[in-house]
């Protein structure tokens, strides 16, 4: 196989977006392992992860920790697609618009074999757009509802009528869940394990794509930097 030189990779994530990466998906992972332990605490599952946290206040404090870290990344992260020029850039880039409408239909036709023709796509794909702003909405319903349920701990639910706690407690859990589907099933197999890039793509830890694979996956993107993408048979 022949060795690549830096030449043939460019910058796709600064050191700043890639933190915030990893921030964000261990702090998701302890919150899921803590939040799965407490609910289901009278299992074998919730029993040994219980130990292992150190008791049910260990387990409450690593969760309150946890959520603390996901808060101070969320402002962080509003902060840093609004006043900075590249986080605003990559906002603008996330956006649906009216053409990812219509890709999604090509996409479809595509994938069930209906067309041979692929869509292209820009900096983000359709799956990474939705995958982003679900995670942006999933961790603001986690914050909120975290919250009540965190007033309720120190005695202050009061202020709450029970059925509005009782409906926060199950819309936190199975947020959890849902997040999990998304990030630790979807996200990691489409990015982790899926043909073509197992076992692992080094973008989020390097920050850096290869020419090649940007041509392939995000071939407008290829365009807008480096010229056309037709190949020589093509033209």
């Amino acid at each position: 196989m022949e060795k690549k030189n830096n030449d043939d990779y460019i910058v796709r994530f600064n050191l700043i977006e890639r933190l915030q990466h990893i921030v964000l998906f261990v702090s998701l992972i302890m919150l899921l392992l803590t939040g799965l332990s407490l609910a289901y605490y009278d299992s074998w599952f919730g029993k040994f992860m219980i130990g292992l946290e150190g008791g049910l206040q260990g387990r409450g404090r690593l969760h309150n920790f946890f959520a603390f870290v996901l808060i101070a990344l969320g402002i962080f992260h509003a902060f840093y697609i609004t006043f900075s020029d590249k986080g605003h850039k990559e906002i603008s880039y996330l956006k649906y618009r009216k053409e990812d409408f219509k890709k999604l239909a090509a996409s479809f036709k595509y994938n069930f074999g209906l067309s041979k023709i692929k869509p292209t796509f820009g900096r983000y794909n359709l799956a990474q757009k939705f995958q982003y702003w679900g995670v942006i909405i999933g961790c603001a319903i986690m914050i909120v509802t975290g919250i009540v349920l965190l007033l309720k701990v120190w005695d202050i639910a009061m202020i709450f009528p029970k059925w509005l706690w009782d409906i926060t407690n199950i819309v936190h859990s199975y947020e959890g869940m849902l997040i999990f589907l998304v990030l630790f099933v979807w996200h990691i197999y489409d990015v982790h394990l899926s043909p073509g890039v197992f076992p692992m793509s080094k973008i989020w830890l390097t920050g850096k794509i290869s020419k090649e694979e940007l041509k392939k996956e995000h071939s407008e993107e290829y365009d807008e930097l480096f010229g056309d993408v037709k190949t020589t048979e093509e033209k």
